[in-house]
């Protein structure tokens, strides 16, 4: 699967986004859960998606390879937060022990994969 030119091209199963979607009184949402959660759980990465009204692909689609992505460069402890944005556009960001990391668009976001997977497995509380 790739991201590519607001396009995404599916190969294998999807995963579901179904569940992942919140609701609550703090906004934006699920930037409030994504670090929450990620400051309870070091060591891990919390993915706030705001699904655009245009999205370049659906949230299956980005659970999926985003999913594949982090489990590549050895991160299998992410958890997903979708949300309805009224902006065209879907943004994306990454949560590590309580702070947040872009808000990225869906172009850019699978490059800092890995940068993010590294930050999050760092155990060494200097640097994180």
């Amino acid at each position: 699967m790739i991201f590519g030119a607001g396009i995404v091209f599916a190969q294998d199963e999807l995963l579901s986004a179904k569940e992942d979607y919140i609701t609550c009184w703090k906004q934006p949402c699920v930037r409030v859960a994504g670090s929450e959660w990620s400051e309870k759980n070091p060591n891990s990465v919390g993915i706030s998606v705001r699904m655009g009204t245009q999205p370049a692909a659906t949230d299956d689609q980005i659970k999926t390879v985003l999913t594949r992505d982090f489990t590549a460069h050895g991160m299998r402890n992410i958890k997903f937060f979708f949300e309805q944005n009224d902006a065209p556009a879907t943004g994306i960001a990454f949560h590590i022990r309580g702070g947040m990391e872009g808000l990225f668009f869906i172009d850019d976001v699978r490059e800092k994969v890995e940068s993010i997977a590294r930050r999050a497995a760092n155990a060494n509380p200097v640097f994180q």
